[in-house]
């Protein structure tokens, strides 16, 4: 993360920084997840060096890895509500990759490799919205997302281990959510159709769009490594890239912070010689708005989906004047019947995945 920083200041803005304006703080810890929040805010408490660092920070760039993500997010709750980090003078963007936000796939669950250990088989309790450790991890969500901090969610396209939909977390809703996809490079096809209907899902959920549900029902066609026996999981955080994107987010996207517009909206009303009636119900009303932006729908992952929802999933997309009335849309979906009339996959997966969606090409693909 420290180098995407860098790297973004030197190119985009000639900066170079010294080295003592980047504070960097690695925390480890294993366990299950309220335990890891425990370890980890102790050995942050325990040094006063990076507790300060945190406190009298410009800007935090936090980023975490698959069962670091909602670590990161409740522990990022705690030291929120502790008053270590401070929002009305301070930008956060949290950058999780490959994060188990609504659990690992399914399937893994009988997998003796994913069910030895405590913390491992706590995972799966993430598939349910309503158990107990996901409405913790959700209320904590909620929580620093109302207070204005960007999230940056991006999943692995081959990821042997978390599906798409739970590491882009599809049951949040969030103006302050980037969600975005890593592809191995080796395996990028800027012609591949299921490459682009995923990129093209991920612009939806971007631009405030429901998806149909889509990300949900491609996640099954793309677990594990359809294109390569490498990649996936964990070679998301390798990728220089990825933080970048991050760094981009934070710097380049005004997002939405309500405790430095209420400020603002203060300053303003202090320099004015007569004060609205109205002025602390507005500071009411814009917290209350925030509230209202964030979205929690219930979720809880399936076994196995059923395959005859994904053509009627695309054709709802397809059909949807909401997506067909913006321009970059009509204009990708256009490129995307050219894409899938030219798709010729080669795996039996990605195959029977094309079967599926062959009924309905001339009604969906613009011919109807």
């Amino acid at each position: 993360m420290a180098g995407a920083l860098e790297h973004y200041l030197e190119t985009e803005h000639q900066v170079t920084l010294s080295d003592d304006s980047i504070t960097v703080i690695p925390l480890e810890g294993e366990g299950k997840v309220e335990e890891r929040v425990q370890k980890l805010h102790l050995q942050l408490i325990s040094n006063l060096e990076w507790l300060e660092a945190i406190s009298s920070a410009d800007i935090i760039l936090w980023g975490t890895h698959s069962q670091g993500t909602p670590v990161s997010i409740m522990l990022l709750h705690q030291l929120l509500q502790r008053g270590h980090i401070h929002l009305d003078r301070q930008s956060v963007c949290l950058l999780a990759m490959a994060g188990i936000g609504h659990g690992p796939f399914p399937s893994l669950q009988g997998s003796l490799i994913y069910f030895e250990a405590d913390a491992a088989r706590e995972l799966f309790d993430f598939m349910d919205s309503n158990s107990d450790i996901s409405q913790k991890f959700r209320d904590s969500l909620k929580s620093i997302l109302n207070k204005g901090i960007k999230m940056v969610l991006v999943g692995s396209l081959q990821d042997q281990v978390v599906p798409l939909y739970s590491a882009i977390m599809t049951g949040i809703s969030h103006p302050n959510i980037l969600r975005a996809v890593y592809i191995d490079k080796h395996v990028y096809s800027e012609d591949d159709f299921l490459m682009n209907l995923v990129i093209f899902a991920l612009k939806l959920r971007n631009a405030g769009i429901p998806d149909h549900g889509l990300l949900i029902h491609v996640s099954e066609v793309l677990a594990g490594s359809i294109y390569a026996f490498e990649g996936g999981h964990s070679t998301i955080y390798e990728e220089l890239d990825v933080y970048t994107l991050a760094v981009r987010y934070l710097f380049d996207t005004p997002g939405i912070s309500p405790l430095k517009q209420q400020q603002q909206q203060q300053q303003q009303q202090a320099a004015s010689t007569s004060l609205p009636r109205s002025a602390n119900n507005k500071n009411i009303s814009l917290l209350q708005q925030q509230e209202d932006e964030t979205r929690m729908d219930h979720f809880k992952a399936s076994l196995r989906l059923n395959p005859y929802y994904l053509p009627w999933v695309l054709r709802g997309l397809f059909e949807d004047s909401t997506i067909t009335k913006e321009g970059w849309a009509s204009k990708e979906l256009a490129r995307l019947h050219e894409l899938f009339l030219q798709w010729a996959p080669t795996s039996a997966r990605l195959r029977e995945f094309k079967f599926r969606l062959e009924p309905l090409k001339d009604h969906i693909f613009g011919s109807s």
